[in-house]
């Protein structure tokens, strides 16, 4: 520790001094890298807490194995990454310069000539790489784990509950389409059944009953069909055609067979893919098809619209004599077929824009969230240097408070986009724009403390007497 001398009665300024042989570099980073992985391990495990606690109900009682879970949280981890990212840079630079300026360390970096601009370098520049980073993995596996996600969730919905005979109720017919099954006893652990009662309705103009002692539950490989198995049991049958022919017989052992559907995923191959399941490159692809069809439909709107006036000012147009009734009665059917025509060309017009400016909201998006990474870089480390506090809570906090100012300008700039309030470009890089603007003022704010420090501070570091 370095302390001030004070015997010209000035006050003491205690200093924890900073080496110089460390490199601004070096300190920097190894000051920052732990509270961004921290953030990011923290983010991350909020993110997955919430998205078991939202689709928890639609996963349990559908019987799903282990390696199906795990993959469904693998490919939603992605959208959580590219959200996490840039949080964490923001908290690990509030954090570190907060911690900097706690011990006093930023105060001696400063005495020693190095200004807040070259401490921010390599800041700037890790923000840089990791937006990087950012764009790539937004581009290349976001798109294939939204996609994957998407399918993977819509097989569990379809996917019914694992089969369960609880003893004493019947079978519904969605279980179990065509029969409806009873057992006194049963152990779901084992599927076997006791007391087995068994109604066919899968066959029309007749009446089948099962009665068993035993029973056990199974399904084939593929999960097609239901294997019952029954031991020492009766059957029951009666036509409907023959009312006076009552059949009964018994066997040792019996084994229906029952289609089943639902109880396995379908893998009917790839679904088609939205604009969060597109890198940028496919986007534009698309918004340049639908920049061309756009253009042909609205000449051929024009047309129309040209054709609808020659029409009208023409007194000699043959779709304007009267046929078969009044002129009158004519006219109104002709202009209610061409604002028919009319109303339908504006109505594809703005479905295709619609379409354009949905993709580009998804384009400018790719690209908007990992800038982000570089602009909280700028806010996290003057607002950590003008806090002057360490810990995990004051990084958060901070963070949090501007994290949630970008997430709501970024979905209410989505939202309006898509209704064409405002442009795709606006409506994504809005907040990026104005958290810039937040992040100079605040750099340029401890600029300002950094040179009226070295005014006060400098001389009597440099130039303190000796006894």
């Amino acid at each position: 520790m370095g302390v001030i001398d004070s015997s010209d009665q000035r006050p003491t300024l205690e200093i924890r001094w900073w080496k110089p042989s460390m490199g601004v570099w070096d300190h920097i980073v190894r000051e920052s890298a732990p509270p961004f992985l921290l953030a990011l391990s923290v983010i991350m495990f909020v993110f997955l807490l919430q998205f078991l606690m939202r689709f928890i109900d639609r996963i349990v009682g559908k019987g799903l194995d282990v390696w199906t879970i795990l993959q469904l949280i693998a490919f939603n981890l992605a959208w959580m990454v590219v959200l996490a990212v840039p949080m964490a840079v923001l908290v690990a630079g509030v954090m570190a310069f907060g911690s900097l300026a706690a011990s006093n360390e930023l105060t001696a970096m400063k005495a020693a000539g190095v200004s807040l601009a070259r401490m921010m370098v390599p800041v700037v520049v890790l923000s840089v790489l990791i937006g990087v980073f950012d764009l790539q993995f937004n581009n290349i596996i976001l798109p294939d784990a939204n996609h994957r996600a998407k399918d993977l969730m819509s097989d569990i919905q379809r996917k019914k509950p694992t089969l369960v005979v609880e003893p004493g109720t019947f079978t519904t017919e969605d279980e179990i389409p065509g029969y409806s099954i009873l057992a006194r006893r049963a152990r779901p652990a084992t599927s076997d059944l006791e007391d087995v009662t068994i109604y066919d309705h899968a066959q029309p103009g007749q009446t089948r009953v099962l009665t068993a002692r035993f029973g056990h539950l199974a399904f084939t490989p593929d999960f097609r069909n239901i294997i019952l198995t029954l031991r020492d049991g009766e059957i029951h049958q009666q036509f409907a055609d023959q009312p006076a022919e009552y059949r009964r017989g018994h066997f040792g052992t019996y084994v229906v067979q029952v289609p089943a559907t639902g109880y396995d995923f379908m893998h009917e191959g790839e679904s088609e893919r939205s604009g969060r399941e597109l890198s940028a490159h496919d986007l534009l692809k698309y918004v340049h098809t639908r920049d061309t069809m756009l253009a042909h439909q609205m000449v051929q709107t024009r047309d129309h619209f040209l054709e609808y006036a020659r029409d009208l000012t023409s007194n000699a147009s043959p779709k304007m004599a009267p046929a078969n009734g009044t002129l009158i009665a004519n006219m109104r059917t002709y202009f209610l077929q061409h604002s028919m025509q009319v109303d339908n060309d504006l109505s594809m017009i703005r479905s295709t824009q619609d379409d354009i400016d949905s993709y580009m909201v998804e384009v400018h998006k790719k690209y908007a969230i990992p800038s982000a990474c570089i602009i909280f870089a700028l806010i996290g480390a003057p607002l950590g240097a003008l806090a002057k506090r360490s810990g995990v809570g004051a990084g958060v906090g901070l963070s949090i408070g501007f994290f949630v100012l970008y997430w709501i300008f970024l979905i209410g700039g989505e939202k309006l986009a898509d209704r064409q309030v405002i442009t795709p470009f606006w409506g994504m890089w809005g907040g990026n724009l104005l958290l810039l603007l937040v992040g100079i003022v605040l750099t340029w704010r401890v600029a300002l403390e950094a040179r009226s420090f070295g005014s006060r501070i400098l001389p009597h570091v440099l130039f303190r007497r000796k006894d």
